[in-house]
């Protein structure tokens, strides 16, 4: 499944690039769910369009265009999508009652003016939002910041999964106003029913990338044989930043797997790495 965050606003603001790009694979059987992110600056190429940034896969094409970039990129067929837009994040996390996160440091925050103290804590929707945009004050820059909108998702699906059984319909209900999705509510609560009958764990990750300029452009770029474990790990239900974990024959011999055939990236980048401005490791570290 693909979550998408677009900047695109009720308060007339037209733009529309997808500043969240997070896939995640849903294992209800065995109440599992990987969230991984895709920096929004991920260098790859576009049909029509040239090099891009896979960000602008969404306002080529919309959904179904950020699906088709990000299926390629990682190697793997995405069959449903979620899409949330700023103020609908703000409502979501409100209408839970706020979401319980983690904070992995103190920062203050250009968007909205608040500062935050590092530690376990409950956010409200808008303390939700500008934590989830804020990427200059805080360790790793838009890497920190994707660290951020994965670790407020994760608050939204603990909120979600820890409420009463018999008023889950009714919250979905309500929730699913906010979002875009091509699920249905039933589709939905019957998802979260599964989930609350089982040991719910939830992994977090982000393909592994570096900073790189071309052209004067500033882009993410990733490391293929990083990633290319990481999806070989995701498609086998393993843990994705476990790099001791032994990939399965079914993974390993399957090539589409993080083969990133849409990115145009050095294939060389050792080098690239050591001398890179930022790269996905230089996140503040999650408790």
């Amino acid at each position: 499944m693909l979550i998408l965050g677009s900047d695109s606003r009720d308060d007339g603001e037209t733009a529309s690039r997808s500043d969240v790009t997070m896939l995640a694979r849903i294992d209800p059987d065995k109440g599992q769910v990987d969230l991984i992110s895709i920096p929004r600056d991920t260098m790859v190429t576009i049909e029509d369009q040239g090099r891009q940034k896979i960000n602008a896969a969404y306002s080529f094409g919309g959904a179904s265009g950020a699906v088709d970039a990000v299926s390629t990129f990682a190697g793997v067929p995405i069959t449903h999508y979620c899409e949330v837009h700023f103020d609908g994040l703000q409502r979501v996390v409100d209408e839970l009652g706020g979401i319980w996160v983690n904070v992995p440091e103190s920062f203050d925050a250009g968007n909205g003016g608040m500062s935050f103290n590092a530690g376990n804590q409950r956010l409200n929707g808008a303390q939700a939002l500008a934590f989830a945009r804020e990427r200059y004050n805080v360790s790793g820059g838009d890497f920190g910041r994707a660290q951020a909108q994965r670790l407020v998702v994760q608050g939204i699906i603990k909120q979600v999964l820890a409420s009463p059984p018999g008023q889950l319909p009714g919250l979905v209900s309500s929730l699913a106003s906010s979002i875009s999705t091509d699920l249905s509510v039933t589709d939905i609560v019957a998802l979260a029913q599964q989930f609350q009958a089982t040991d719910f764990t939830l992994y977090s990750a982000v393909c592994p990338s570096y900073s790189f300029t071309e052209g004067g452009v500033s882009y993410a770029c990733p490391m293929f044989n990083e990633w290319r474990d990481m999806m070989c790990r995701v498609d086998a239900g393993l843990d994705p930043n476990d790099t001791t974990a032994e990939i399965p024959q079914a993974q390993s011999s399957n090539l589409k797997l993080g083969a990133a055939s849409n990115s145009p990236a050095p294939k060389s980048y050792d080098a690239l790495v050591a001398n890179a401005g930022l790269t996905t490791n230089d996140v503040a570290p999650e408790e």
